[in-house]
């Protein structure tokens, strides 16, 4: 989820250039249960040639994957999900494990595999990673291995814009802002090499 650390500001005017179009849309927001904005789906599959995503896969907090998923070899079963499914980690949700996949696969382990229900995927994705579905996805059920209660979860209401114009430019809205964000984080990385070069 996007946040701005004090040691690491971003540049003067980064925030006015990724507002972009955000001022243009006069924001109408209804309440909604989380199961009118999503739906889990349960197709499983084994279909060889689909990559595999794993919670060990992915960027804890920052839904990346930390390798090339697709240079895997793997013949588990999992979970079918599409280009702009949304990926939940609900074992452990502390974890924070959550992808935006812009392709095709399976998810192997605990996860649920949201879409998309009159809401934008970008959208939904930033909805997952906000503190009210945090604070009640993590009242969950287990000890040793807790799980997030999709009975809770799905009953639970949040706000969201009526208009999916405006989720799409809200989702978009973050996406361009993480990026500029790790961009910014990399610069130091590249000036210090580029100092050492022979």
């Amino acid at each position: 989820m996007t946040s701005i650390c004090r040691n690491n500001p971003l540049p003067k005017g980064t925030l006015q250039r990724v507002k972009g179009n955000l001022d243009s849309f006069a924001f109408t927001w209804e309440q909604r249960k989380f199961e009118d904005i999503a739906v889990r789906s349960s197709s499983m599959s084994t279909e060889s040639g689909l990559p595999r995503v794993e919670y060990e896969d992915i960027i804890s907090g920052t839904g990346r994957l930390n390798k090339d998923i697709f240079a895997k070899e793997s013949e588990k079963e999992g979970i079918v999900f599409h280009k702009g499914d949304v990926l939940y980690g609900k074992l452990r949700p502390y974890l924070q494990n959550w992808l935006l996949p812009s392709f095709n696969g399976l998810a192997v382990g605990d996860f649920w595999v949201l879409q998309p229900q009159n809401a934008d995927s970008s959208f939904l994705y930033r909805l997952i990673q906000s503190r009210q579905f945090d604070e009640v996805a993590n009242q969950s059920t287990g000890t040793k291995m807790p799980r997030a209660d999709w009975k809770l979860v799905s009953k639970t209401e949040f706000y969201v814009p009526h208009s999916l114009n405006e989720q799409s430019a809200i989702g978009a809205y973050f996406t361009n802002l993480d990026d500029l964000i790790t961009l910014h984080q990399r610069k130091p990385k590249y000036k210090i090499w580029r100092y050492y070069r022979c």
